[in-house]
């Protein structure tokens, strides 16, 4: 009896809160449509396999050492796992996945006319933009979660060392880059006409962010000093923060950060941004507010070192701002969708 008692008391705790969603939030009805479609169209289970397939068939391939990081793992642990396999693997196609997702979550409706009947309900077009954006990030959060959860699981049975604190941020910044990612591309969706236009557009994005932001940042960078004249620390200044702007590129330096750990490991992150032809000196201590360097190498050379400081580095370069940078994309990304949708005629 106490038990059936208990179930009841959660099943009631459940409707209590969705009701009060459904009545604080007008969004919140298009959401959970948009969530228990998936469901019934299965989506959400291939999703499940996919994102399975992503962190645990590489997990596996480290145990039983077919890609011959065996001895890496075991020495180094979590942080090793994580940049060796995981960290350019997530970058690359976790952003691809999230836009497969998004990327029809509004002209689909428009192209089968559903989209109309939505609107003649009470939900407004802003609605209708927040609503399908929550519904997509529940969609993808819920299996990833899950699939870095029996990650996690997986890790702690074997014997690799593993690191709780530093798994819980690349947790964090993977979920956070997925949200991102989801909502562009459902912003995508409501901006453009058709279906056709949204997954090209998408598919635009992806690439823009994956392989062409930072090579722009760059470009930009030596347009300030060559055409401008503006060299020394303000060109790099600015560089940075154009890198810093790139969701893939934010999501990586924010892991590498926490794996360096450490007072220093957010400035050798950043360093991490750039090439070495770039002026690692001026990155340091102008920049950065490091301590740089002059060693010689094995072979003669000389090799810029940046070393902690007294201070941290700048606020707005701290992994904090990186991860709010990241995050402001979900915003910007839905703004700029509710304009062009709020104007369409549909």
């Amino acid at each position: 009896m106490s038990g059936d008692s208990g179930a009841a008391g959660e099943g009631s705790a459940v409707v209590v809160l969705d009701e009060a969603l459904r009545e604080q939030f007008t969004w919140y009805v298009v959401a959970k449509k948009e969530f228990k479609d998936t469901v019934r169209s299965k989506g959400l289970w291939v999703l499940s396999l996919v994102f399975l397939v992503l962190f645990v068939v590489p997990l596996l391939g480290v145990v039983f050492d077919f890609l011959g990081l065996g001895r890496a793992a075991q020495v180094s642990g979590t942080g090793a796992l994580i940049n060796t396999i995981y960290l350019n693997l997530v970058a690359l196609l976790l952003p691809l996945i999230a836009m497969f997702i998004g990327y029809a979550a509004l002209t689909r409706e428009r192209e089968s006319g559903s989209l109309k009947v939505l609107l003649s309900l009470p939900f407004s077009r802003r609605d209708v933009i927040i609503g399908k954006v929550v519904g997509r990030c529940a969609v993808v959060t819920l299996p990833l979660l899950a699939a870095l959860a029996l990650t996690a699981l997986l890790l702690v049975s074997m014997s690799i060392p593993f690191d709780p604190v530093l798994y819980g941020l690349f947790v964090l910044f993977t979920v956070g880059l997925a949200l991102v990612m989801v909502s562009i591309a459902v912003s995508i969706s409501g901006a453009v006409p058709s279906g056709r236009w949204s997954l090209v557009v998408n598919f635009f994005a992806y690439f823009y962010f994956s392989f062409v932001w930072n090579s722009l940042a760059n470009g930009l960078g030596n347009v300030m000093q060559n055409q401008l004249g503006m060299g020394g620390s303000i060109r790099w200044q600015i560089t940075l923060f154009v890198k810093l702007l790139s969701p893939t590129q934010a999501y990586k330096t924010l892991v590498n950060s926490r794996i360096a750990d450490g007072p220093n490991a957010a400035r050798l992150a950043r360093l991490e941004m750039f090439s070495p032809g770039a002026d690692r000196a001026t990155l340091c201590t102008d920049v950065l507010r490091g301590n740089a360097t002059v060693r010689q190498t094995a072979f003669g050379g000389n090799q810029t070192v940046c070393q902690a400081a007294s201070d941290g580095v700048p606020l707005y370069f701290s992994d904090a701002a990186v991860f709010v940078y990241l995050l402001l994309w979900i915003g910007l990304a839905a703004a700029i969708s509710y304009y062009t949708f709020d104007r369409v005629d549909l």
